[in-house]
């Protein structure tokens, strides 16, 4: 498993459940990372190489955050999906953590 950087950016995937914003953003301080690093995502840019997503799963009925690292932006791809600039990256889980 890859050691954890509190100082990277993390990036908030929550499937449009806006309310699970605030929880997961207290979760993952109490864990080390600095409020000002945890930031929602965008569907037009994605993260950059050595930051971090965390993604409430599952999406409709979240019970846990997956945090993955970035490992790689796939630049040929097409951007023309529900995923936007996210379906270019590629990640590797580093941590599960439960919601509750």
């Amino acid at each position: 498993m890859s050691t954890i950087d509190y100082d990277k950016a993390v990036h908030l995937i929550v499937h449009g459940q806006r309310n699970l914003t605030e929880s997961i953003k207290n979760k993952l301080a109490s864990l080390g990372f600095a409020d000002e690093k945890l930031v929602p995502a965008t569907l037009e840019k994605a993260g950059n190489v050595g930051e971090y997503v965390a993604m409430a799963w599952p999406p409709m009925h979240a019970t846990e955050i997956i945090l993955s690292e970035i490992t790689g932006l796939n630049q040929g791809e097409s951007k023309n999906n529900a995923m936007g600039a996210w379906s270019n990256i590629s990640q590797k889980e580093v941590s599960r953590i439960p919601l509750s």
